[in-house]
């Protein structure tokens, strides 16, 4: 079955975690876009993960079309996680037109060493400072 998701952190192909490749391989679409909302980013082991909270501004990430199987669809939520929740967003994508899609929002304490991404832009926040995503 196909599924629309925006991704907006270790799920991009450019974030380069074993993830974004699993998802790469049942991508059958995608386009750039943005949803409402605000990013943290969460300091783990390794390397750094973002959280989406509701907001009024801009996060900036892709609205990708995916050929999950059931099995597919609990991978992913098992890999996101118990701080988040699979939801619908409104996308806006590259091209002006507006789309829903499922994403995954933070519903989680905040924790401790938390930072807060100006720009809602994951992968830039992480170029900028020289830093990796969690893998």
């Amino acid at each position: 079955m196909t599924r629309r998701f925006f991704f907006y952190g270790t799920l991009l192909a450019g974030a380069d975690t074993p993830m974004a490749a699993w998802v790469g391989d049942r991508l059958t679409g995608s386009s750039p876009g943005t949803c409402a909302g605000s990013l943290r980013a969460i300091p783990a082991g390794s390397g750094w993960y973002p959280a989406l909270l509701r907001g009024t501004g801009r996060v900036r990430g892709c609205c990708c079309e995916l050929a999950l199987t059931p099995e597919d669809l609990r991978h992913l939520d098992r890999y996101e996680g118990a701080f988040y929740h699979r939801r619908p967003v409104q996308v806006v994508q590259g091209n002006g037109s507006r789309t829903f899609a499922q994403t995954y929002l933070w519903r989680g304490p905040m924790p401790r060493g938390s930072r807060r991404i100006s720009g809602g832009d994951f992968l830039g926040w992480l170029a900028q400072h020289g830093l990796a995503a969690f893998a």
